[in-house]
């Protein structure tokens, strides 16, 4: 028996198949580029992650408070989570299935060149041109999307940050107000006590004074759980435990001038909603297109070989191998899942879209809000500081020193307490309500928090 002869396939063949199937690689998977970079789409740094998270000192001020949340808050994490996660999704969407290796071999087909003896063979399954694209393109907008909503978080931490700070300032200042008008009130308590010891005075007074001062103990015991409820409150933004030490809160006025209609442009423009939502259509848009291709057939190429046996019955058997490239073709029958799924990307264009107009008009009612506020707190402060509280504080200390020289009654001496301590708390209340006006413009406008 002669020994079985192999030939070598011809070159030009192979050649020929393979650029086929690069081809078709390059028009399908253009953008497999977008697995590891989508446009617009930054990757979290680790070394936020990796950095321990910095000790809060005495004087730290409110945006320390700010920076320490940002590293720390959970929620940051999962957004940063998510981002990773759908970064990972977007090669996957670029890519080919994986080809299949065929082998085949038993009692098979007889030939002139002789008897086969076993087949090999490998296939690569093809998606019509565009197919993969859209679908990454797709993947890596709602990535994208995803680091938007990153930064959409990042604000929202941090304005809630700024907003329990100054809720605790109010809290903390109705406190020290509080204890502060109780030694003002003893001062009118020792005047009274002087006009009954000589008797120009009634105990009457002296027993109104009592239930004034009691009144205020009732006041500092409310203050100083409303204290402590909102430094909990501030903690855990900073994952903190609850009662763990926080620096005073300070009130620093930071007036805000620039033009509402400025700020609504820019907020329009850069807010990190507005940019993901717009990512959401975007993606929706390529899921539609994808969904448009799913009518047209895909591909499979293929490269077969047999080994052909020279012991063959026929007198002509010489052992030539084989070698063959098929092309298979899918057939886009059943067009109606086909057109559930246009109606389905099509419904999440309308959603999208939807989604985009909400995010934008909901900025500009809270972004026309925290303006308007900020603005209607800046003036009153101006006012208290300028005129209510100077004239306040020297018309009890007038009305104190008649009432100790028996010019002006006791009821008079006692307004003017009150009205002393009203002042003073409406005066923090509303630097507390500039300070939350002021985290809430931040906000609106995609101000960026510290790093």
């Amino acid at each position: 028996m002669q020994p079985r002869t192999t030939i070598q396939f011809p070159l030009h063949l192979g050649t020929l198949t393979l650029s086929v199937i690069a081809t078709f690689c390059l028009s399908s998977c253009s953008t497999a580029k977008l697995g590891t970079s989508p446009q617009g789409v930054a990757t979290p740094s680790k070394a936020v992650q990796a950095a321990s998270a910095p000790s809060l000192g005495a004087g730290a001020g409110l945006e320390d408070l700010v920076s320490f949340a940002l590293q720390n808050h959970p929620d940051i994490h999962a957004a940063e989570a998510n981002v990773r996660l759908l970064l990972a999704r977007v090669p996957q969407a670029a890519s080919l299935p994986d080809p299949k290796l065929k082998l085949g071999g038993g009692s098979m087909a007889e030939t002139a060149a002789g008897r086969i003896e076993w087949m090999t063979g490998v296939e690569q399954a093809l998606p019509y041109p565009g197919k993969l694209r859209e679908l990454a393109r797709a993947a890596g907008k709602e990535a994208e999307a995803a680091t938007q909503e990153l930064a959409a978080v990042r604000l929202r931490v941090a304005a809630d940050v700024r907003k329990a700070y100054w809720h605790y300032y109010l809290a903390r200042r109705t406190t020290e107000i509080t204890s502060e008008n109780l030694k003002a009130l003893a001062l009118v308590q020792e005047s009274a006590d002087a006009r009954v010891a000589a008797n120009r005075g009634s105990q009457e007074d002296q027993l109104r004074l009592a239930n004034e001062a009691g009144k205020q103990d009732k006041m500092l015991i409310e203050s100083r759980q409303a204290e402590a409820s909102a430094r909990s409150r501030l903690n855990a933004l900073l994952d903190r435990p609850s009662g763990a030490a926080l620096p005073a809160p300070v009130f620093q006025a930071a007036p805000q001038k620039e033009d509402l209609a400025i700020l609504q442009r820019r907020a329009q423009q850069t807010h990190p909603n507005v940019r993901a939502a717009a990512a959401h259509l975007q993606a929706s848009q390529h899921r539609l297109k994808r969904a448009q291709l799913d009518r047209l057939p895909d591909f499979t190429l293929g490269l077969q070989h047999a080994a052909v046996s020279n012991s063959g019955l026929a007198p002509s058997a010489n052992g030539r191998d084989q070698l063959f490239a098929t092309l298979g073709i899918t057939l886009p029958l059943w067009q109606a899942p086909r057109r559930g799924k246009i109606e389905e990307a099509a419904s999440g264009i309308e959603g999208a879209a939807a989604e985009l107009r909400s995010q934008e008009t909901t900025l500009r009612h809270l972004l026309e809000d925290a303006w308007l506020r900020a603005q209607s707190a800046e003036t009153l402060i101006a006012l208290f500081d300028r005129q209510i509280l100077p004239e306040a504080q020297q018309a009890f200390d007038s009305v104190l020193s008649s009432y100790a020289a028996g010019s002006q009654s006791f009821v008079d001496a006692l307004d003017a307490w009150r009205q002393l301590l009203a002042f003073q708390l409406q005066q923090a209340a509303n630097q507390s309500q500039l300070g939350q006006a002021m985290a809430d413009l931040k906000f609106a406008t995609g101000e960026p928090s510290p790093k």
